[in-house]
């Protein structure tokens, strides 16, 4: 691996290309200090491991059998636990902590289960306001863990009590949100529109993200960010057309000028910095990444590259993650590019990165908490 890397910068590479195994000591520590909680949200395929802090604000969602069993086994790096927990294997160590998850975590309210509504990862809360997706990319795990014909609206109501009960978790406090979930159906399109401006409105005091595919009347840029929206995610995933068409046929109908010309004009009407796309690592050729990357910086927007992980629900669940040197490689020619065109990868938000190819540095190299830091067990 390349000598500029701290130890933990190289564990991330390595943990998200091989998994953690969890040594027996760390099971016992795990049992004493987070009691009966599970381990993971494992509610998306790019979440589904454990979040961990390694050294130098190193975050890494790592990949492990219980949740990843179609591609972690044997596994070479370990977690273990001696006064404080550590990862360590082919010769890299490095201190960790573990995240707990939030107390509302597998707890159920009026609507059922809270996670239905919204998951918190590091200190975001994940808010879905559909069940299903309109589209089907054999990737997500969405459509073949809701199929389309149980698609429908979850209840307004429910949703602004979970954003408020992620935000007022006594544990794990989200400290900002964003809208994702699955891609809306044409008639629905208003009602999602009108979800996102109540949002907005409901929580003026907290930053607001919205991720989703550009849709005809979805967005009302003004209106959005005159609300106050902070951020929004337009996610390529493959730059590869013939790809895209293999693995995302409703994304490849779009075409890829839709979502460059939207990120342009999000990136006009928001600023620099507060439009961004993920690009996904290790489905295509990296030259085909790296033309992706090129295309967004030009616009003005936030790359962010999130390594393929094969979910066991979807069609590609025997596929492989791409190599740690894979990752690396992307990695730093990825950077290349944005320092080029004056932008940083993204996401800035060091907890966020944990399943990302970055470090949440900024484009002069530095790292900053915006927030405060989420809580953390088990520190040296």
């Amino acid at each position: 691996m390349d000598g500029d890397f701290t130890p933990a910068q190289q564990l991330k590479f390595a943990l998200l290309d091989e998994g953690l195994a969890l040594h027996g000591s760390a099971w016992t520590a795990l049992r004493e200090l987070n009691g009966t909680r599970s381990l993971s949200p494992h509610d998306y395929a790019s979440t589904s491991g454990v979040i961990l802090e390694l050294d130098d604000d190193v975050w890494v969602n790592a990949p492990i059998e219980a949740f990843n069993p179609n591609f972690v086994t044997q596994s070479p790096y370990q977690l273990l636990y001696d006064n404080g927990f550590r990862v360590e294997g082919q010769g890299l160590v490095s201190r960790a902590t573990f995240w707990p998850q939030p107390a509302y975590h597998s707890t159920t309210g009026p609507w059922g289960p809270w996670n239905n509504f919204v998951v918190t990862h590091g200190d975001r809360g994940r808010l879905s306001p559909l069940r299903s997706c309109a589209m089907t990319c054999t990737f997500c795990n969405i459509p073949y863990d809701d199929a389309i014909d149980v698609y429908s609206l979850k209840p307004v109501d429910a949703l602004l009590a979970a954003a408020h009960l992620a935000i007022d978790d006594p544990i794990q406090p989200a400290r900002h949100l964003l809208i994702s979930g699955g891609t809306p159906k044409p008639k629905d399109i208003g009602w999602m529109r009108e979800f996102y401006e109540r949002m907005l409105t409901e929580f003026p005091n907290i930053e607001l993200d919205i991720m989703m595919v550009p849709l005809p009347g979805l967005f009302d840029l003004p209106r959005l960010a005159a609300l106050g929206l902070h951020e929004l995610s337009i996610n390529i995933e493959l730059f590869n057309r013939d790809l895209t068409r293999e693995f995302a046929r409703q994304k490849y109908n779009q075409g890829l000028a839709l979502y460059l010309d939207f990120i342009e004009a999000a990136t006009t009407e928001l600023g620099v910095g507060r439009a961004r796309s993920m690009l996904m690592v290790g489905l295509e050729p990296v030259e085909d990444t790296l033309a992706g990357v090129r295309a967004i910086a030009e616009r003005g927007g936030t790359p962010v590259l999130s390594p393929f992980r094969p979910d066991p629900a979807t069609p590609l669940r025997q596929l492989k993650p791409p190599s740690a040197e894979t990752m690396i490689d992307t990695y730093l020619r990825a950077r290349d590019i944005t320092e080029e065109h004056g932008v940083a990868l993204g996401p800035d938000c060091p907890p966020c990165s944990h399943n990302t190819l970055n470090f949440a540095t900024d484009s002069a190299g530095a790292l900053h908490y915006q927030r405060d830091r989420p809580r953390m067990l088990g520190a040296c």
